[in-house]
């Protein structure tokens, strides 16, 4: 909607991280919550910034990426974040997924594939592309792990805070050229702020909050609704048709995440009662 507005790229990116970092800013002064008072250190704040840079260095490959593949098969790149944050946090963690989970990121890829669209495929893939669109996913599984890992001592707004300044730090100096050449309008800054609010500061602040709330594996197949999202809003938004391929794709999409949830709620309560029986 914003790139029929004639905004470019680089200019929304930086509109929308730079809007993120002024909200949370003034929540964060009005809220008198200060660093100080939340038992951190100068180290853990400048960590937490440098993992927010991971969700600028995603959105910045993405859309490189999607000068040389189309928007479905990008769109299953990213996906690939799934498997791969699941894998991260088992080597970190040292502890593998359920095979139910296992199961439930299958069925996240396959549905994907589906409510993407990307079959039957009419022409040449690039592979620099798919390169791109692969170092995104793997970025966008950093920046899940870091969110569900990394400075949960910190208040979740705050910390959302401290990632959106590393993010816009990122944006800001991978899109130098551009944001230079560009003049500055109050559309591109009405379209950078209202993004803002769904694609950065609500995501990382959820993230923040409930990441680190849940087991290995579960938060990153959560992640994978977006594509079903994405696909609701193209058709009330943009008016985009859906077809019943892509219906069925958003349908095993969503039953994957509720397998997992239900298998994890059911190997918990088992948990608890050999404790309980011990």
């Amino acid at each position: 909607m914003a790139g029929n507005a004639g905004i470019t790229n680089g200019p929304l990116l930086f509109w929308t991280f730079l809007s993120s970092v002024v909200l949370l800013g003034i929540v964060h002064v009005g809220r008198r919550n200060w660093l100080s008072h939340q038992h951190t250190s100068w180290r853990q704040v400048v960590a937490v910034i440098a993992a927010g840079t991971t969700s600028g260095i995603t959105e910045t490959l993405y859309i490189a990426a999607l000068h040389h593949i189309s928007v479905a098969i990008a769109a299953v790149m990213l996906m690939q974040s799934v498997w791969l944050s699941v894998l991260i946090g088992a080597v970190v963690q040292r502890k593998w997924p359920s095979k139910l989970q296992v199961i439930s990121i299958i069925l996240v890829l396959a549905g994907t594939v589906l409510a993407a669209e990307l079959f039957p495929m009419t022409q040449a893939v690039s592979l620099w592309g798919l390169f791109l669109c692969f170092l995104s996913a793997v970025s966008y599984a950093l920046t899940i792990q870091f969110t569900a890992s990394l400075g949960n001592n910190l208040d979740p707004l705050t910390k959302t805070w401290l990632m959106c300044i590393g993010a816009l730090v990122l944006v800001t100096a991978a899109w130098v050229p551009q944001l230079l050449s560009t003049p500055v309008t109050w559309s591109a800054v009405g379209w950078g702020a209202l993004s803002s609010i769904f694609s950065m500061t609500l995501p990382l602040m959820c993230y923040s909050i409930f990441m680190p709330m849940l087991k290995l594996g579960v938060g990153p197949i959560l992640s994978s609704l977006e594509l079903p999202a994405s696909v609701v809003f193209a058709f009330l938004l943009l008016g985009e048709g859906v077809t019943w391929l892509q219906i069925v794709g958003v349908l095993v999409i969503i039953g994957a995440v509720i397998l997992s949830n239900v298998g994890d709620k059911a190997a918990t309560e088992r948990e608890m009662q050999q404790a309980s029986n011990e």
